[in-house]
């Protein structure tokens, strides 16, 4: 028997658009959450520290809060009974959909239950790289006190960890209950499980508030100095030795990105003291390939203002100036200002 479109589209229509609607939001959120811890700056050592865990675990959350918020407005018998009887829903498309809430309930619930396993399963990783991958230079980001800490004392030691536990046990429950089987031989087990979704949502919001991932803010600042030779940084050197220590010790070994590029040199040299050790392996020979620098920038600060500031010959002002002007593929805009004394 052919399939009438016009009856398809009136009997089905509504159900497919709201369902494909409902589908591109969990796939959208998805994948905006899974860029944004893999590629976000302010996410950069979370990252190095526990790489696809952190992505996977940030963005089944996501689908996971969403469906959480949703699953229970279809079960709404009182809202539900008001729309239909109420001149707002004129359609009759629209009142027909309400009678598939039952449906979207359980399609949520599976969704739930398939994003929980995810979860899950990412958050078990995490836990092993917090423990296997400590280190001493991002303690505020480390879950775990020490390296090759018991990956399970964070599971069941900590709000988020032990909260999460729990979620599942009840989730667990709540599932196994609902099957066709129990609801048909046993009501009350169906009923009485069910409720538990009070227990389920208190979890959920301590679960939350304790589940605290702390942005890392790369925001960097490019110090670029040429000269001629070794002798002429000294007289800077120990300043920027005192900076780089600074944001070694607070965590920001990022924030100050020292360039030093000797111009001209007979060979390879470094700076004099024991002190330097931290500029010695930030010295170059030749000069700096300014082009590249550029992309770099631009690349880690997409869509975003640089200020670039230039102290120095105009050759090299010149350079800056023309790259300053120039369109990258990133959106970066670059701002530039000069002080030249030649």
């Amino acid at each position: 028997m052919a399939v009438s479109w016009r009856s398809w589209l009136a009997n089905e229509g509504v159900k497919h658009l709201c369902l494909l609607i409902w589908l591109s939001l969990n796939v959208l959120l998805f994948w905006k959450t899974f860029l944004l811890y893999n590629q976000g700056p302010e996410y950069h050592y979370l990252h190095q520290m526990l790489g696809l865990g952190l992505c996977l675990s940030r963005a089944s959350a996501s689908v996971l809060n969403l469906n959480c918020s949703l699953i229970l407005l279809p079960m709404c018998r009182t809202l539900l009974a008001y729309l239909r009887g109420s001149q707002k829903v004129p359609s009759r498309r629209t009142r027909r959909l309400l009678d598939k809430s039952r449906t979207f309930h359980i399609t949520c619930g599976v969704t739930i239950c398939i994003f929980s396993g995810v979860h899950v399963a990412a958050h078990l990783v995490n836990a092993l790289n917090f423990s296997v991958n400590y280190s001493e230079d991002f303690i505020e980001l480390n879950a775990a006190r020490f390296r090759n800490e018991d990956p399970r004392k964070l599971l069941f030691t900590t709000v988020p960890g032990l909260t999460g536990v729990c979620m599942v046990l009840v989730l667990f429950l709540m599932v196994t209950a609902s099957t066709y089987a129990i609801r048909v031989s046993n009501y009350d087990i169906f009923w009485y499980t069910h409720n538990l979704f009070f227990v389920f949502y208190m979890l959920l919001m301590l679960h939350v508030s304790g589940d605290d991932w702390k942005p890392y803010k790369l925001r960097r600042l490019y110090f670029i100095w040429v000269c001629r030779d070794i002798q002429s940084f000294r007289w800077f050197a120990d300043l920027l030795c005192v900076l780089h220590n600074k944001f070694w010790h607070e965590n920001r070994p990022d924030y100050v990105n020292i360039q030093l590029y000797l111009s001209q040199t007979d060979g390879i040299q470094n700076i004099i003291g024991e002190k330097y050790q931290a500029l010695n392996s930030r010295l170059f020979i030749g000069r700096p390939r300014w082009k590249l620098l550029f992309d770099e920038i631009a690349k880690c600060n997409r869509g975003k203002t640089v200020g670039v500031f230039c102290c120095g010959p105009s050759s090299i002002s010149k350079i800056l100036h023309k790259l300053s002007n120039r369109n990258n593929s990133y959106g970066t805009r670059f701002e530039y200002n000069k002080e030249s004394f030649s």
